[in-house]
């Protein structure tokens, strides 16, 4: 299993997505459960948020149990967060493999900006960019993080780090 963590705009779900693509990965994602619960992330309520995050647990566990490799597509902003993805990936006889999109704030503000005009992705507040980035636990040693960032080649990185 695969948990993929980083700041909003951070390159997290391009990267998950190509991993999904290339090995036939399952994927269990936050975003995709906010677009499936048709939820607002300019208006979304903590309940809102607890809702998603719980359907994109249930589903990661579920195709752990299925016995797939799974992407997890969330923020993951918290060390506690992590935690309790690498317990459920314990849990269901997985291996939990933390990768760390690390994107400095300034270019993600700079991939926000952007974002207002082409809509690639949902669009974060300024209140909700700046909550997350007051949230973010950089990774620690201790979690032994795979960092990924995209001035690094990605054909060599899948390479050297993901097992098919």
């Amino acid at each position: 299993m695969y948990i993929v963590t980083g700041l909003p705009y951070a390159g997290k779900s391009v990267l998950s997505r190509e991993l999904v693509r290339r090995f036939g990965f399952g994927y269990a994602s936050v975003d995709d459960e906010i677009t499936s619960g048709r939820y607002d992330v300019t208006t979304m309520s903590q309940p809102d948020w607890n809702d998603v995050y719980s359907r994109a647990y249930d589903k990661l566990e579920s195709l752990l149990r299925a016995g797939q490799t799974v992407v997890f597509d969330g923020a993951s902003l918290t060390r506690s967060e992590r935690r309790n993805l690498r317990t459920i990936a314990e849990q269901c006889g997985a291996v939990p493999v933390l990768v760390y999109v690390d994107t400095s704030p300034e270019e993600t503000a700079e991939r926000r900006l952007k974002n207002v005009s082409t809509r690639e992705r949902a669009h974060l507040k300024g209140e909700t960019m700046r909550t997350a980035l007051g949230m973010f636990e950089e990774p620690t040693a201790d979690e032994r993080p795979i960092v990924y960032n995209a001035g690094l080649d990605l054909e060599r990185w899948v390479e050297e780090n993901v097992e098919a």
